[in-house]
């Protein structure tokens, strides 16, 4: 299941939730567990040739955090208004024309980020399906003040949401995973219409319908002084 709830949360009992990472090798009978591990694939690790949209955040940096509400959309095109904590700024490297950039923004200055398409590699494969596992390719980022920014992944902080409203706690994803069958297509986005060859498949803009494809507002939550309610 990709929203995890300490409350009741429900998005419908029916819908299909195979996602995340940490699952069985069997296509046929996908299962993840409630934890799951950062993606496969890793955030691009800054060096002196910096290419567009490579971070530059250090591991050992201490991480400035604020709490904010946000608009998160989801892949069936619903909403959320929660919420959360995450880091304060982001700094990443850019390039407009011929010149290479070093950005740093603030979280409160973020309009909206939105993930545009998705790289798919291979989990597992067996007689009954191809199981690909499914990272933002495409990540636009859009500033109050007009500014935009494209960047090839997503902030890794990013990448798993907890947040919580009125329903409770809840996390939300960035990435999922799919099976693909020959006969029958994609079983959690029947919709999608990338087809795959090889063992390969294009970037798609078709997102598994519990990931988060959007968030909007930043608005920071300002903190109470101490002895108010």
């Amino acid at each position: 299941m990709v929203i995890q709830c300490n409350a009741s949360l429900k998005l419908g009992s029916s819908w299909p939730f195979a996602f995340l990472v940490l699952l069985t090798l069997s296509a046929d009978a996908v299962s993840y567990p409630s934890s799951p591990a950062d993606p496969v694939v890793q955030e691009p690790a800054a060096t002196k040739k910096s290419t567009e949209g490579v971070s530059t955040r250090t591991k050992n940096t201490k991480t400035e955090m604020a709490s904010v509400r946000v608009k998160i959309h989801l892949g069936d095109r619903s909403t959320l208004v929660a919420e959360t904590t995450i880091p304060a700024s982001y700094s990443f490297a850019h390039k407009k024309g011929q010149v290479q950039y070093t950005q740093t923004i603030r979280v409160q200055d973020i309009r909206e980020l939105a993930i545009e398409s998705y790289r798919a590699h291979v989990v597992s494969s067996d007689k009954n399906g191809t199981l690909f596992e499914f990272e933002p390719n495409a990540v636009r980022i859009e500033l109050k003040d007009g500014q935009v920014f494209k960047l090839a992944y997503l902030f890794k902080e990013l990448r798993r949401l907890k947040a919580h409203n009125g329903d409770g706690n809840f996390t939300v994803y960035a990435f999922f995973a799919d099976t693909w069958r020959a006969r029958v297509g994609w079983s959690e986005r029947p919709q999608a219409g990338e087809r795959v060859q090889g063992g390969v498949t294009t970037p798609t803009r078709v997102a598994h319908p519990a990931a988060f494809t959007r968030l909007e507002y930043f608005e920071t939550i300002e903190a109470s002084p101490t002895g108010s309610p």
